[in-house]
């Protein structure tokens, strides 16, 4: 589907090899029914049929083109100015294809998009994820299930300097999947490790889907980012606890009463392990500038974002030297431009289409329907859940929540949940998407990353391997969606401390 700006950090994508060619013809019956969907949903519009019922062929349109290749953010905006046009004439869809852009994107919220991506890209550049994964393994690798819990750990400390779920997968993949394989340990475990280590980037600051839904539901983006902190923390700290139960209970998977793989481990010195936690620096500074600096008041958001991503080319350079860094620097001003540009576009087709709904009405019914849940608070929550499950299993996390803020938020507010406390529900949910099937993008990024010689250390993974690794921490995503339903104050306890 859409680009997501995660992607930016793909240019390290491992090779897939061993994959078996398709056919150029084997997606041509059902290509064949999209293009026919999106031309009935199409000349639906001109129909003289209910604006609701106009509504959902607008959904439809939209979902054909999007399983016909095109980029989400167009999908959306075509469907919508296409449905404007149908209903209002000329005149009101170019006004709206006029305003929107600017209305939407001239946000002081999204300032501090551009140099959280390029902190994140830099900071990848300067290979400080190697020096963070071998300083967690020394401090916590003493754990039971000590590797799977050691990338968890270092998953929530990467997060909170790259905010990006791909960029932390591929760089942790690299690294902590064969080196679990090389101890025994079960190979679902071992990319399911990394693939919920990836997930903790969205939630802890500085995530970037919090920066979007802050921009987009127009509230401050400081507290947002802190919302997420705890929730991040207690995510994390579950992902930890499931490879500890999981090595106690079925020690085999963790390579328990198994000869290890010719694995050479060196024995290091008291120095050396130090040498090697203290390699990691960057990492609690930068922590303490964006976390310390807006939960204190001593910064900004742009600031904090400023500052971080002048400390992160820093680094790059002193780690690097100049020639490579360079290099690293064009290299992540492209990513940087690229990442922003698609979601910024998406964003405008996002509005376009929620324009669309708002006239049809749709959103109002939507959210007449919704009230009369919200009677029932444990109803309302699991029917959100629930929704957003299905959602994300065939959408992109970004359209998902530019999609269904304008209909979702006013309802979620009414039944007595902050905007924050949705934000962080809603980014959650969508991490939990990206594990799940039939879509589950992470899944098949993780897939692709094991097909490597390099990292898959000769073992044989299918993607249903890949997919019950992930599906193993995917209850405790839910169970910690369920507890801050239960307990909103681990979303808003901190930004409240924060604007005090």
């Amino acid at each position: 589907m859409a680009q997501n700006i995660d992607n930016s950090f793909a240019v390290a994508e491992p090779a897939a090899s061993g994959r078996a060619a398709k056919s150029p013809w084997a997606g041509l019956p059902i290509a064949a029914l999209l293009i026919l969907a999106a031309f009935a949903f199409g000349a639906a519009f001109f129909l003289s049929i209910p604006r609701e019922v106009k509504a959902l062929m607008s959904l439809g349109l939209m979902f054909a083109l999007m399983g016909l290749g095109m980029n989400v953010g167009l999908a959306m905006g075509l469907s919508g100015a296409l449905g404007l046009y149908a209903m209002l004439g000329t005149k009101p869809v170019f006004v709206t294809l006029a305003q929107i852009p600017f209305t939407n994107i001239a946000s002081p919220t999204f300032l501090v998009l551009p140099m959280f991506v390029f902190m994140g890209l830099m900071l990848w550049h300067s290979g400080i994820t190697t020096k963070l994964y071998a300083a967690a393994r020394i401090l916590f690798c003493w754990l039971p299930g000590g590797l799977a819990a050691t990338t968890n750990i270092a998953g929530a400390g990467l997060g909170a300097v790259s905010g990006s779920t791909i960029g932390n997968t591929y760089a942790l993949g690299r690294i902590a999947i064969g080196e679990m394989l090389s101890f025994g340990y079960d190979k679902r475990l071992a990319v399911g490790s990394v693939l919920s280590a990836g997930t903790i980037a969205q939630l802890i600051p500085p995530s970037i889907m919090m920066v979007i839904y802050a921009g987009f539901a127009e509230i401050p983006v400081g507290p947002q980012l802190m919302a997420g902190m705890m929730p991040g923390l207690v995510l994390a700290l579950a992902y930890v606890l499931s490879a500890v139960v999981i090595a106690l209970v079925r020690p085999e998977w963790v390579g328990k009463g198994k000869k290890k793989a010719d694995v050479d481990e060196p024995v290091m010195t008291a120095a050396e392990k130090f040498r090697v936690v203290l390699g990691a620096w960057p990492v609690p500074v930068l922590i303490l500038i964006i976390a310390g600096g807006l939960a204190g008041g001593f910064l900004t958001v742009t600031e904090c974002a400023s500052v971080a991503a002048i400390g992160s080319a820093l680094y790059c350079l002193a780690a690097r030297g100049w020639k490579r860094f360079t290099h690293a620097a064009i290299d992540a001003a492209k990513g940087t431009l690229s990442a922003t540009g698609s979601v910024l576009f998406l964003i405008v087709g996002a509005a376009i289409f929620s324009r669309l709904l708002a006239v049809t009405g749709a959103a109002q019914w939507l959210s007449t329907n919704m009230q009369a849940l919200s009677g029932n608070i444990v109803l309302f929550v699991f029917t959100l859940i629930i929704l957003y499950f299905i959602l994300g299993m065939f959408m992109d996390s970004i359209a998902m929540i530019l999609l269904t803020v304008p209909l979702i938020l006013p309802v979620v507010m009414a039944a007595g949940y902050s905007d924050m406390w949705f934000g962080v529900f809603l980014v959650l949910m969508a991490e939990i998407g990206v594990l799940t099937p039939p879509v589950g993008m992470l899944v098949f990024i993780g897939y692709r990353m094991v097909m490597d010689p390099q990292i898959n250390r000769g073992q044989k993974f299918t993607l249903r391997d890949v997919f019950e690794g992930a599906m193993i921490f995917v209850p405790l995503a839910l169970g910690v969606v369920v507890l801050i339903a239960i307990f909103p104050e681990l979303v808003t306890w901190l930004p409240e401390r924060m604007v005090r």
